[in-house]
């Protein structure tokens, strides 16, 4: 079948919607209305969400005993299993408002609801596998749509961020009895490590409900953010304190704004050649030789693999604009058009940074960023390109990350705060989400050999959003799950690391150029 004809959305067709609530109403009861987000969720753009797909093949034998009717994921179960999710998340069942005097987003209307769409394929899985693909394996382009016909839809305008559900799943059953689950969820109450937390408790639970009507988490989330309160949380002194620190990423604009307007920023994209995305795999023995030209050859220092890889793209990447602007202009011209940003994320959970829960649930990122002089991008061996991105990512310490944490809190109208950055005009901007495992413990039902059924795909779609130019997801692969429960910690496994895919998305005439480029073709398919 043609890719053509498997993107269509139309092969999705949703038939019911069911709202979905907490099983214990004492768990909506005991928080605060409204309930309070904190610093680091009141800087996530309102318009964002964090959308994955997880695709479960239906097994060739037949399902254990105890499954609902026969079926993969049967919606009655995984229904169950979303209210006493609820139970401890009760604070997604509100809805989003922007409390109109520190001009922050919070969490009303709590006990409305998340939501359930169920849904039909009218295709099998196999008859949508990556088209020319020896391995067989599902990629999110075959998907419908590109993967977007499997996710509730989101309107990304205030008013539908505030009138819509924060937390919503999509169940589409294909043909084959496969089963995609597009979950959903408003940035600004989660990052991914949150984002992936919760999957994996929903998991449990539902594997729970084989035992037990009323399953627990062995271990319980922490729902409420850092620093939540803003100033008022904070005393004069720590509040004076805060404001004096000058943060390196962000500022406050001048002028006030007028109470009318609106808090979230326009989601409007420049005009320029539609931006594609593509799935690109490294495989493991790929990345170690990246590993190895992205190391000082002295021997001095160090390098991950997450940066010898974010040196790679970024470096190439740049190239490839630097030879498409530069037709017709002279050199310093065409470097003048192009910013050279590079922004990555770190998880400041850990406690050599912030020291938080370890099952903080809301964000805890910080973000450094830099520009890169043209001559290292253009002109030096990777190593050195490495070594620079090594050096920004170290250069922030735990304090500075508190420091601009409270500065954020103490702000008394946060929508003053302007982010010191474009994410346009030729930059570069990396999510590392394999550190998040993502294909680990988010198995729902067993085959009837009582052994896991994991999924064969996660990955967030190429949406609206996400198409942006110079933007790399870094993914975990399938390879996480089969290496860890067939290999254990074997030789092999410390020797070569998993696989990992990068969804890459760039502006169309880029790839006409990396396509023909022999160092980017090298070590990615």
């Amino acid at each position: 079948m043609s890719m053509v004809t498997t993107a269509s959305p139309e092969l999705v067709q949703v038939t019911a919607r069911h709202p979905l609530r907490c099983t214990n109403e004492s768990a909506v009861a005991v928080l605060e209305s409204p309930f309070r987000l904190g610093p680091m969720d009141e800087l996530v753009f309102p318009f964002v969400s964090i959308e994955v797909v997880f695709v479960y093949r239906s097994p060739a034998s037949t399902l254990s005993s105890d499954s609902i009717h026969g079926e993969l994921l049967p919606v009655e179960r995984l229904q169950q299993a979303v209210s006493r999710l609820l139970d401890y998340y009760p604070h997604l069942t509100g809805r989003l408002q922007f409390n109109p005097d520190e001009r922050v987003p919070e969490i009303t209307q709590l006990g409305t609801g998340a939501e359930i769409l169920v849904a039909q394929c009218s295709v099998k899985l196999d008859d949508i596998t990556s088209s020319g693909s020896a391995s067989g394996r599902i990629l999110m382009p075959n998907l419908p749509a590109s993967g977007n016909a499997l996710l509730p839809p989101f309107d990304r305008t205030v008013e539908g961020v505030c009138r819509d559900p924060i937390f919503a799943i999509q169940h589409t059953r294909f043909a084959c009895g496969s089963v995609a689950l597009g979950i959903r969820l408003h940035h600004i109450v989660c990052d991914a490590h949150g984002f992936f937390q919760l999957v994996r408790d929903l998991a449990e639970i539902y594997r729970g409900l084989r035992r037990s009507s009323l399953p627990k988490l062995a271990d319980p989330p922490e729902i409420r953010s850092y620093l939540r309160g803003g100033p008022n949380a904070m005393s004069p002194d720590e509040k004076q304190e805060a404001l004096e620190f000058q943060p390196s990423t962000y500022y406050v604009e001048d002028s006030l704004k007028e109470p009318s307007e609106s808090p979230a920023p326009s989601t409007e994209l420049p005009a320029g050649p539609p931006v594609v995305g593509r799935v690109l795999r490294f495989s493991g023995r790929d990345l170690n030789a990246l590993k190895e030209l992205a190391t000082d050859p002295s021997g001095h220092g160090w390098v991950l693999t997450f940066e010898a890889l974010c040196a790679y793209l970024y470096q190439r990447v740049y190239l490839a604009r630097l030879e498409l602007h530069s037709q017709g202009v002279s050199l310093p011209a065409a470097t003048a058009q192009l910013s050279r940003g590079f922004w990555a994320s770190i998880d400041i959970r850990d406690p050599t940074r912030l020291n938080l829960p370890a099952r903080y649930f809301a964000n805890a990122v910080y973000c450094p960023h830099t520009y890169a002089p043209h001559d290292l991008l253009a002109d030096r061996p990777l190593w050195q390109v490495a070594k620079f991105l090594h050096d920004l990512i170290r250069s922030v310490d735990p304090q500075q990350m508190e420091q601009t944490t409270k500065w954020v809190a103490a702000q008394p109208d946060k929508s003053r705060i302007k982010l010191d950055y474009s994410f346009f005009n030729g930059s570069f901007t990396v999510s590392q989400w394999s550190k998040f495992n993502m294909y680990m413990d988010v198995d729902f039902d067993v085959d009837e050999h009582d052994k896991a059924i994991p999924p064969v795909l996660v990955s967030p779609p190429f949406t609206e959003i996400s198409l942006l130019d110079g933007l790399a997801m870094i993914l975990s692969t399938e390879e996480q799950f089969y290496r860890a429960t067939e290999e254990g910690d074997s030789p092999s496994s410390a020797e070569v690391p998993c696989a990992i895919d990068v969804n890459l998305t760039l502006s169309e005439p880029l790839w006409t150029i990396l396509d023909r480029d022999e160092q980017f073709q090298k070590f990615c398919c």
